[in-house]
């Protein structure tokens, strides 16, 4: 592949590489013809690496092979043997999953050598029928910092998100979706995702996002597939390289993996320590408003527990035949070897590829290959961490309003000894835990205790505010990071009230009254 650009177009790119939107006119050449395209900087941090990353955008009535829109060139800069974010898009794709098909390339700009960059399918008509899917389904990318899945109002810093076909109909089969997610009560919650979600591939893929260790999630603008022949959503995951399992040519070349094999399990959820981490350091930046993101949708699967056991059927079952050290060696070795003769250096001590790190790059396979193996082990190792999720004696067992519309809330204590509500934080949203923090009070066994709304007796008060038309409470231990117990609720009139039947069991429904 080969881009011309005239220097002073080049200069005006370079001089607005902050501007995402910006492009100036370019030749693309491929397999010998020539196409007048726009060329744009891509990505977010990584347009100010030196190497720099393209997206291709061609004329409506000249695309590229196939009908394609645009090329995405990714750089790869910082993934130091050019390996990481390609192997987990094969691996996805070779599971099953609908997923961005990836190649290598050679670029050349103006007849210089840029080395390999990796082409990554992007997301429009062309991969609806590249994949098999329905031609009309409708595309729709998240905003950055906005792939939770939740309801709006959004946060200030959450972006927009993107409509990639039928941009001219309606979005309302988006939030309608995202609406169940947050709105179906738990004894509905399994079928909802059943119906909706293309189910079986999302477990898969909350597979690979846990073995890969992705850490930057909420930044991925990934994308949801309304495929409008079976009717339901499908998850396509972006940015891969966002992981722990990225061996980082901006570190120093001796890099262990010990430190990153130990993720939780439970990653983009609300159990996922890493997420407060996230925010609290982003507020360090100065966005004194960001607040933990995660996913609802995953955190409310691994909240129902016959869901949450097929993910582990799931998580099993790839462990022992398809994430195993002795596959994915083989892949990383043929890629490595197709690889070798661009990035480390000939006889002469030179490398072809001008901005690889060579000492880097002959070690990323063996580091690859290292997170591979130390990973697996630490997951088999603790599998049961997941199978014991939501097992503690503390539970939101009943939420329900009063005729006049006040609410109350009843905590339940199924364990055989006393439980302390001191430090706990009881929240009517579940991004910002520390919303109110409990009385001093003490759960007997098998006993309750109900909070009410509004009321004179400061141990018995309710002070979590809770939206009535998104009804949601959050239960966090004394750090304010570690969920206790999550409940969604659909909206609740005067008089009616929800929860455990009976108490303290994993089974919902509506209730009489407290």
């Amino acid at each position: 592949m080969a881009l011309t650009v005239t220097p002073e177009h080049l200069q005006a790119l370079e001089a607005n590489v902050e501007a995402r939107d910006y492009g100036v006119p370019a030749q693309f050449t491929y397999q010998g013809r020539t196409w007048a395209v726009e060329l744009r900087y891509r990505g977010r941090s990584t347009r100010a690496e030196p190497k720099k990353p393209y997206s291709v955008r061609f004329p409506k009535d000249d695309r590229f092979l196939n009908g394609v829109k645009r090329l995405e060139l990714l750089a790869a800069y910082k993934d130091a043997g050019y390996l990481t974010e390609k192997l987990w898009y094969d691996v996805a794709a070779s599971v099953g999953l609908k997923v961005p098909r990836t190649h290598y390339v050679h670029l050349s700009l103006n007849g210089q050598y840029q080395g390999i960059y990796t082409e990554i399918e992007d997301l429009e008509k062309a991969f609806l029928r590249a994949h098999d899917l329905d031609d009309d389904s409708d595309i729709y990318r998240c905003g950055m910092q906005d792939c939770e899945l939740r309801p709006p109002p959004r946060e200030a810093y959450m972006e927009d998100w993107d409509k990639r076909t039928n941009e001219d109909q309606p979005w309302d089969g988006l939030w309608n979706f995202i609406d169940g997610i947050n709105r179906t009560p738990p004894h509905a919650f399994r079928a909802f995702a059943e119906k909706e979600v293309a189910l079986d591939d999302y477990l898969t893929w909350m597979v690979l996002d846990t073995f890969i260790s992705n850490d930057y999630q909420v930044d991925s603008r990934s994308f949801l597939v309304y495929e409008r022949e079976q009717r339901q959503w499908i998850y396509v995951p972006w940015d891969l390289n966002n992981a722990l399992s990225l061996y980082s040519r901006k570190h120093d070349v001796r890099q262990g993996v010990s430190d990153r094999v130990s993720r939780p399990l439970f990653g983009f959820t609300a159990y996922d320590p890493y997420v407060y981490d996230l925010a609290e350091w982003r507020r360090s930046w100065g966005e004194l408003d960001m607040k933990p993101a995660w996913s609802t949708l995953t955190t409310r699967i691994l909240d129902d527990e016959v869901l949450r056991a097929r993910y582990v059927a799931r998580l099993r079952m790839l462990l022992d035949t398809w994430l195993t050290e002795e596959n994915l060696s083989r892949r990383i070795h043929a890629m490595h070897q197709l690889l070798r003769p661009f990035i480390l250096p000939s006889a002469q001590g030179q490398t072809l590829d001008p901005f690889v790190s060579p000492e880097h790059a002959a070690r990323s396979p063996e580091f690859l290959r290292n997170f591979v193996r130390e990973r697996r082990k630490w997951l088999l190792a603790h599998i049961a961490d997941i199978e014991s999720l939501g097992s503690g004696p503390l539970v939101i067992d009943r939420v329900g309003r009063e005729a006049s519309g006040a609410w109350w809330v009843q905590l339940y204590n199924r364990g055989n000894t006393p439980v302390s509500l001191d430090g706990l934080y009881l929240s009517g949203f579940t991004r910002v835990p520390t919303q109110s923090l409990l009385p001093a009070t003490t759960v007997a066994p098998q006993g309750f205790v109900t909070l009410r709304q509004g009321s004179a007796d400061a141990a018995g008060r309710l002070s979590a505010e809770i939206n009535a038309q998104r009804p949601e409470l959050s239960l966090f231990a004394a750090d304010g990071r570690t969920p206790v117990d999550l409940l969604w609720l659909a909206p609740l009139a005067p008089g009616e009230a929800y929860g455990r039947q009976p108490r303290g069991a994993e089974t919902f429904g509506p209730q009489a009254g407290p």
